[in-house]
């Protein structure tokens, strides 16, 4: 305003007026400038934040942010050459009023005039630019922002998948060790049993021998009144039997599995015999061990506890 109005004043003189008319576009021309430069520092700033913060996804903006830096010099060329063809316009009038008349005063207004209307223009022109440079950072910040969404939305699906899968792996890992604890303590679990008869017995087809007094039973496997052992559990087992004959009688004795006749001891002759049985089973859980005969045999007993039955698990 101060310019305008000294430039008002000199009226006629046409240095003064080119002078001021100069200094006045030289003047918008460096705010403009300054203005732009400011803002670009701004938007500078604002960049780096957003690269500091997310600098693995604006690595794919690299690219558009080096383009908009080149649109940026390439305006400040341009202005810097407008501004120099606008120069050397400005002294090419001054020199040509120094060697005009008076009298072309009218002549050289006109053309002034004609001068400062495409200086104005062209300063329309540089606000278009202006104008479009700012909605190209605009479109470069929105583009920024729904690039910071879907990061922040990929990275909570990430969080979320890694959370589940981590509870899911941590509930398998523990029904795991729980099992492998389970089964561990199945193995360590001490299975065995040592019986024994005092009474003289008769034994016919398809029953058992009833060692009726226990010494050991870890594992409450054995039954005194069936004379049956039954597995508690899957695993190897060694087992063994001594069985007296009466005197002078014979017996046929066999380990019955499941009920199905396995080793067998065949006893004869004079005097009193004894039978024995030892032999190693493959048993399931459930699985039943018995001493049987197929035919009517006698087993002889006293207090001396010649009869015995005994089973311990050892795998």
């Amino acid at each position: 305003m101060i310019v305008a109005s000294g430039c008002s004043s000199v009226g006629s003189d046409s240095e003064s007026l080119m002078s001021c008319s100069k200094f006045h576009f030289e003047e918008k021309v460096l705010e403009k400038l300054v203005r732009l430069e400011h803002k670009m520092d701004l938007n500078e700033e604002k960049l780096k934040k957003w690269e500091e913060t997310f600098s693995h996804q604006l690595e794919k903006l690299d690219e558009a942010i080096k383009q908009t830096e080149i649109f940026v010099e390439l305006m400040r060329d341009i202005q810097l050459q407008e501004q120099s063809r606008h120069n050397d316009s400005y002294h090419e009038i001054v020199e040509r009023f120094k060697g005009q008349s008076k009298n072309e005063t009218e002549f050289y207004g006109v053309q002034m005039n004609s001068l400062l209307e495409s200086l104005s223009s062209k300063i329309e022109e540089l606000s278009v630019d202006d104008k479009n440079r700012k909605n190209a950072l605009e479109s470069l910040q929105n583009t920024l922002r729904q690039e910071q969404n879907r990061f922040n939305q990929s990275f909570d699906v990430i969080l979320e998948n890694f959370r589940l899968s981590s509870n899911r792996t941590i509930e398998e890992l523990t029904a795991r060790q729980q099992k492998d604890y389970e089964v561990s303590m199945e193995k360590r679990t001490i299975m065995a049993f040592s019986a024994y008869t005092t009474n003289t017995q008769i034994i016919s087809h398809y029953t058992n021998v009833k060692f009726e007094k226990i010494w050991t039973n870890i594992g409450n496997g054995y039954d005194p009144s069936t004379g049956i052992f039954t597995a508690p559990r899957q695993g190897i087992y060694h087992i063994t039997a001594v069985v007296m004959s009466v005197s002078g009688q014979v017996f046929y004795l066999h380990l019955k599995h499941n009920n199905e006749y396995t080793a067998g001891s065949w006893v004869s002759g004079d005097g009193y015999k004894t039978g024995t049985f030892d032999v190693v089973f493959s048993l399931q859980k459930g699985d039943t061990i018995s001493v049987g005969s197929k035919r009517t045999s006698r087993v002889y007993s006293n207090s001396d506890n010649f009869n015995t039955f005994s089973g311990h698990l050892i795998a």
